[in-house]
């Protein structure tokens, strides 16, 4: 064999690891984007989720919190 034949074999085997690198650095890089779409994604909808539990809860709590203090000043006016 001579010395050309035996390195052409590594040359395309350098070749093909190279180009397996390349395609395998694009996956993660896609791969790494649609994760962090899908993270941000879920933190808004979290987020908004939180948001809208805590309006909730303060109009409730407010509206309790008036009622339970206008019938202790009821209460206290009648005595």
């Amino acid at each position: 064999m001579s010395e050309y034949q035996w390195k052409t074999p590594q040359k395309v085997e350098e070749a093909v690891a190279g180009a397996y690198q390349k395609v395998e650095d694009a996956v993660v890089g896609t791969y790494q984007k649609v994760e962090d779409a899908v993270v941000g994604a879920y933190k808004n909808v979290e987020q908004g989720a939180v948001n809208g539990y805590k309006k909730v809860e303060k109009a409730f709590v407010d509206a309790f919190l008036e009622r339970r203090e206008a019938s202790s000043e009821d209460k206290q006016e009648a005595r």
